[in-house]
């Protein structure tokens, strides 16, 4: 039982009491619930799988959004031993049904509104058991979710696991590749949360609203901070701008976790007549780079430090926080988590000097234990115990991190390598640029020559011919962008990351 990361919503309740932990924003309204409430549903909710068959080590896959069900499905599946797997509900039936057969996935737990494309994707399927429906849909071949909520017994007594055994299975986004299963254990997610825990801390009270998909890590890691601090989690369905800064007004919110393009979304609409964010204490903004320009834009907006972090699911949420005790550099992702040997390297492996740039990689418990049933992947990111990253950043001289780029993402023009996020730092501060991605294009000359995808902010106009103007007064003409692609929207991931496989994909067809 010690190792059964399920065990801290237990500790919350005895360390601190009975409290309202969880608000639930949906359509329909608000929905409190207590940290008793939570304990009680995740207990009935492992009684009811342990009765219908579950075992120690099964793999049960959820296809649901942001719902008061979402804590309790998180706590209640490790807590009988078994294996959680958050599957983006934004994906294709294709999309799911490779990761149900990659899996090997037995059961699985999706809201009643996704519930038709589970089914496609899960027809055939050999090793799926059964469909658990959350909702009114019923069926043949369906387990209504309240069917298995009706008792909690001595079943549901958190089950004892050792520390390496696999706690939570997550299939990367594919921004760059097809997905692959991230085999993170007990112990890499205890050790994630202690250390998030000590770094940015947080007391007994203080609201957390999140409004990032609970089926990214970001999400998940933040759950279990929150218990171990006494929190409250606010949750919300899919990310509403107006809803948000609504929210963090009328509930007094303390932190909020975003990404950069939320925090794009959140300037648009901000009305400094009616919108209040003077209780933030922490604006956290990670998962994908954050442009110096939105950064200056954003503190302006929310009169508060923004706090970044870097990180990705491989170890279990953040590689890197800046500190609260420490200036906050422009452009820093912080310091590595405690615990977490990190370096940055040549193509030899070996280490660069400080201020100059290279792979990072690290080391340490929050590390996964590999990809599943890709060996080769395995082998390839984890070098030595090294996790390899594919991230490009550099070292300051207080040890801070600054991530400028990826390896994949490196256009190599004529044998020369050209990072696109030079030329995207000069883009973003081009007035009518609302989103952009550099990206290589095919070109018989050099092979490869540099391209811009971008959109334009609302009421704003550009030209191909004004952008490349702009460019060529600021950069290289070797390295600056030949062809401007002007795109409605940027494909993302959940999370709202840019796909620069997709728009590479797409501009090289046109």
């Amino acid at each position: 039982m010690e190792s059964n990361i399920s065990r801290f919503l237990e500790f919350n309740v005895a360390h601190y009491g009975e409290y309202e932990q969880f608000i639930y924003l949906g359509p329909e309204g608000e929905k409190r619930l207590k940290n008793t409430d939570l304990l009680d549903q995740a207990r009935r909710l492992s009684t009811g799988l342990r009765k219908m068959g579950v075992q120690k080590g099964d793999i049960i896959g959820t296809v649901v959004s942001n719902l008061p069900e979402t804590p309790v499905l998180i706590n209640g599946i490790n807590r009988c031993g078994a294996v959680y797997l958050p599957i983006i509900f934004m994906l294709t039936a294709k999309e799911i049904r490779y990761i149900l057969e990659d899996s090997r996935c037995k059961f699985v737990l999706v809201e009643d509104k996704l519930l038709p494309k589970v089914r496609e994707a899960a027809d055939g399927v050999k090793t799926v058991e059964t469909i658990i429906v959350i909702g009114q849909e019923r069926g043949e071949g369906l387990l209504p979710y309240d069917d298995l909520m009706t008792k909690g017994d001595e079943l549901g007594d958190v089950v004892p696991v050792e520390a390496d055994d696999l706690s939570i299975l997550m299939y990367t986004s594919g921004t760059t590749g097809f997905p692959k299963g991230v085999m993170l254990s007990h112990r890499n997610m205890e050790k994630q949360m202690m250390t998030g825990s000590q770094v940015w801390g947080g007391k007994k009270g203080e609201i957390m609203l999140t409004t990032v998909p609970m089926n990214h890590i970001f999400g998940v890691i933040s759950t279990l901070e929150l218990y171990h601090l006494g929190c409250v989690s606010l949750l919300m369905p899919p990310f509403d701008p107006r809803k948000v800064l609504d929210a963090i007004r009328d509930y007094r919110v303390s932190f909020i976790p975003v990404v950069p393009t939320m925090l794009i979304f959140l300037m648009m609409v901000f009305d400094p007549a009616k919108d209040d964010t003077s209780s933030l204490d922490l604006l956290i903004c990670s998962g994908g780079p954050l442009a110096l320009d939105t950064l200056e834009n954003a503190q302006k907006t929310f009169k508060i430090e923004i706090t970044q972090g870097y990180g990705c699911t491989e170890v279990g949420g953040s590689m890197t926080r800046q500190r609260r005790d420490w200036p906050r550099k422009p452009g820093s992702v912080g310091f590595p988590m405690p615990g977490l040997a990190l370096r940055v390297v040549n193509a030899d492996g070996k280490d660069v000097p400080r201020g100059e740039e290279g792979e990072v990689i690290c080391k340490g418990p929050i590390v996964m234990k590999g990809y599943l049933n890709k060996p080769e992947e395995t082998s390839a990111a984890l070098v030595n115990g090294w996790l390899h990253t594919g991230d490009i950043g550099k070292l300051d001289e207080d040890g801070e991190l600054y991530i400028t780029g990826r390896l994949k993402d490196l256009i190599i023009k004529g044998g020369e390598n050209i990072d696109p996020g030079v030329a995207e730092g000069w883009l973003y501060k081009h007035p009518a640029i609302w989103e952009c991605a550099v990206v290589a294009v095919k070109d018989p000359k050099y092979g490869e020559d540099v391209a811009a995808a971008v959109t334009l902010k609302p009421g704003q106009q550009a030209t191909e011919e004004e952008l490349l103007t702009y460019l060529g007064e600021h950069l290289h003409h070797f390295v600056a962008p030949k062809k401007i692609f002007f795109l409605d929207a940027m494909p993302k991931t959940g999370l709202g990351k840019i796909l620069k496989r997709e728009i590479r994909r797409i501009i090289n067809e046109k």
